[in-house]
């Protein structure tokens, strides 16, 4: 499939005190069974919620300054994991990431970054009158990748913002695309404005190497959770 590249690259700084700035968003098409990954999902949501209510385990629910709510399949993100479920399409979906990170890397970074990975990955379910307002997954030293993927949607775009000037950079959300984008970029989306649900697909890939601290400071989460974040995590 072909890639889209959006690259957001300045001049070199002429003083000690000016920004440099060099990254990348790309997006592709792929040819995943949204269909069959949409129900999936919505089949699931119910069912996560209930099995992790507000509270649960003694620990508060967060919605990762989505502003989705604590009700929400967001809120739940670091208790399941896409690419766990055994459907041939979500093993579809986690060969699509895989390969999609591969060019991603090898074509922004020489190929000289050679690590090991492993996907934390949930889904978001969206209704009328909903938006994800500005947020961004993780600013520490060991982040790195995420991504998204547009499972259904109706005239909605995610909105990037550039680290210095915050400037806007919407993309046109389109069934079945994927993007991927540094972990520390902020973005938002439009609102969803019509009855069927919006339904995307979000994950941020993580080196082997990075401590459980870090894990639980994503999506502006700065509490132990009672439950191992490795446990969710699965090798890229």
């Amino acid at each position: 499939m072909v890639v889209k590249v959006h690259q957001f690259k300045n001049e070199p700084p002429e003083t000690p005190y000016a920004p440099l700035w060099d990254f990348v968003i790309a997006e592709k098409e792929t040819d995943l069974d949204v269909d069959e990954l949409s129900y999936i999902i919505l089949s699931k949501e119910k069912e996560i919620i209930e099995e992790y209510p507000e509270g649960w385990a003694n620990q508060p629910v967060h919605d990762g300054y989505t502003g989705l709510g604590t009700d929400s399949l967001t809120a739940r993100f670091k208790y399941f994991n896409v690419l766990k479920w055994d459907y041939p399409v979500c093993k579809d979906l986690h060969n699509e990431i895989r390969m999609f990170h591969d060019q991603y890397v090898s074509n922004t970074t020489d190929g000289k970054f050679d690590a090991r990975f492993k996907v934390r990955c949930w889904a978001n379910v969206m209704r009328k009158g909903q938006k994800i307002n500005k947020h961004c997954h993780a600013t520490h030293p060991h982040s790195y990748l995420s991504g998204h993927f547009t499972v259904a949607c109706h005239d909605t775009s995610t909105i990037y913002y550039h680290p210095y000037n915050q400037e806007t950079y919407p993309l046109k959300n389109s069934s079945n695309s994927m993007t991927l984008f540094p972990t520390w970029m902020a973005h938002s989306t439009s609102s969803h404005e019509v009855d069927i649900p919006r339904i995307t697909v979000a994950f941020d890939i993580l080196l082997y190497s990075t401590p459980v601290e870090d894990l639980n400071t994503f999506y502006g989460d700065d509490h132990r959770s009672a439950m191992n974040q490795e446990d969710n995590l699965v090798p890229l």
